[in-house]
């Protein structure tokens, strides 16, 4: 007899980070299939659904946002701390897993990022023999310091509260959970060094990619240009953007005249547009979709290495659409 299973999947950030999680989403729960009946309860603030092939053993639950008072200052505060912490999800959710917990006997819960450690609390609470998995991709608490470096004042000790915080959830995550799943080896040594008891619940599950994204008939006509394409609305975005149009692409611009700049993505930042707007050979496609033909068609790839914007998979999706 198959196993149930309920699969929590929260995606409260950014419109490309949405995208990202959305395809780990179709991944695992591809192969979670094969073994579990699964009840799929998805928030997102975002109006975005996962795009799953129908399966009669896959049961699909939607919960969107209530409005409450202040939403506007909440909105606000959550997008600058970038984590979970003081989201609302835990309420939006809270009362369909009570119903779910209650009505079915699940021997499994998997918890995507973006859902609050609260959520895992409540449902050991409700199903104390639960196996709970927790798909944690990334240390929330380093991506905080980091952008606490180079701050000052209180945006500093906003951004070091907001680290240990992110790191006092971390830790409580990984004593509710059975096992830990992260998306590189960096990721999985930085959680074991948290908790040394519960070390032995980190695992690593690569990113999943899309392969059909990456197939095309004819060959790239490749341009003298150099593509720009991350999420540019988080601050580390932003700044790595203004920063290679002020200082890089100028001297690219030096030795090879005529050379475009393309940047591509859902939502650039405004102080990047508007930089933009200044340069005609600076070129901003805010269709998402149209990414990996402009990779195509570019010579290089920017990929930032200083700032956290996905460098290496940037670097990734480049070669494998023949571009450096």
């Amino acid at each position: 007899m198959r196993e149930r299973m309920l699969y929590l999947s929260a995606r409260n950030r950014g419109p490309e980070e949405v995208i990202e999680e959305e395809t780990r989403t179709e991944g695992m729960i591809g192969i979670l299939l094969e073994k579990f009946d699964i009840d799929l309860l998805e928030y997102c603030s975002y109006g975005r659904k996962t795009h799953l092939r129908p399966d009669p053993a896959l049961r699909i639950h939607a919960v969107t946002p209530a409005p409450r008072p202040h939403t506007i200052l909440r909105n606000s505060l959550n997008k600058l701390r970038g984590s979970s912490y003081h989201t609302d999800t835990h309420k939006d959710l809270q009362n369909e897993i009570r119903h779910l917990c209650k009505t079915n006997d699940y021997s499994h819960v998997y918890i995507t990022r973006g859902v609050p450690v609260s959520c895992a609390e409540l449902i050991s609470s409700l199903l104390p023999e639960v196996f709970i998995i927790t798909d944690a991709l990334y240390l929330e608490s380093r991506h905080s310091e980091g952008k606490a470096a180079g701050k000052r004042g209180l945006s500093r000790r906003y951004h070091m509260l907001n680290a240990v915080l992110s790191r006092r959830d971390e830790r409580r995550l990984m004593n509710k959970t059975g096992l830990l799943l992260t998306a590189s080896e960096w990721e999985a040594l930085s959680f074991k060094a948290l908790s040394f008891a519960d070390a032995g619940k980190v695992h690593v599950v690569p990113q999943f990619i899309d392969l059909d994204e990456y197939r095309f008939s004819e060959p790239a006509v490749k341009e003298d240009a150099v593509l720009l394409h991350w999420n540019m609305q988080t601050s580390q975005g932003k700044n790595t953007a203004l920063t290679f149009l002020k200082k890089v692409f100028p001297l690219i611009k030096e030795k090879v005249p005529g050379c475009k700049c393309y940047i591509v993505g859902p939502e650039i930042h405004p102080e990047v547009a508007a930089l933009a707007n200044l340069d005609s050979s600076v070129q901003v496609i805010e269709e998402g979709s149209a990414v990996q033909e402009y990779i195509r068609r570019s010579k290089a790839v920017v990929a930032s290495l200083r700032e956290g914007c996905g460098g290496q998979l940037r670097i990734l999706e480049a070669w494998a659409l023949r571009t450096r």
